[in-house]
């Protein structure tokens, strides 16, 4: 489980360094920043939760990583041509992604119960995560600060999920 929250701080934190360190924080952008972080974050996680994941915990994640998958997938696919279509298309994937991450990292939470090490951790992810995909719900953002938000939303979960993953057990 640590490794798995390692690998998915690594892919958050390096597409979130990319969107921060961008000049153009443009919907080109933001697509190709979350197609990386998409397919980065199920392939990570997918092969994370089957090799180091303990029985039921790679069946678990496969909600997530597949939710993942489509995002990214998605991303990559949506033509850069009309940048006011790439714009809405970048605001409405990062909603989804937000709202279904956080929405199924609030159910683990909750299964593992909020008083284990695994709960808290997963409450603090899913609250990030339902964060950002309320905020690109509810506020009309134009897409500079839609990118810049998303990279932000990546560091912080990065940060967050790195330090689950080197804090000691017990």
């Amino acid at each position: 489980m640590k490794f798995v929250f390692a690998l998915r701080a690594a892919i958050s934190f390096g597409v979130g360094i990319f969107i921060t360190f961008n000049q153009s924080h443009s919907a080109a952008t933001g697509l190709f920043a979350l197609g990386i972080f998409g397919i980065g974050f199920a392939l990570f996680n997918g092969v994370g939760s089957v090799i180091w994941g303990n029985g039921i915990f790679s069946l678990e994640n496969f909600p997530l990583t597949l939710a993942a998958l489509l995002v990214g997938t998605a991303a990559l696919l949506v033509p850069a041509t009309d940048p006011e279509a790439s714009a809405l298309v970048f605001v409405y994937l990062v909603t989804g992604w937000g709202l279904i991450a956080g929405a199924f990292e609030m159910y683990l939470a909750r299964r593992s119960g909020f008083a284990t090490r695994f709960g808290k951790d997963s409450l603090i992810s899913a609250s990030l995560s339902l964060l950002v995909g309320l905020l690109f719900l509810a506020v009309p953002l134009d897409i500079n600060s839609a990118v810049g938000f998303f990279g932000a939303y990546l560091v912080l979960s990065a940060v967050h999920l790195g330090i689950s993953a080197t804090t000691p057990s017990k």
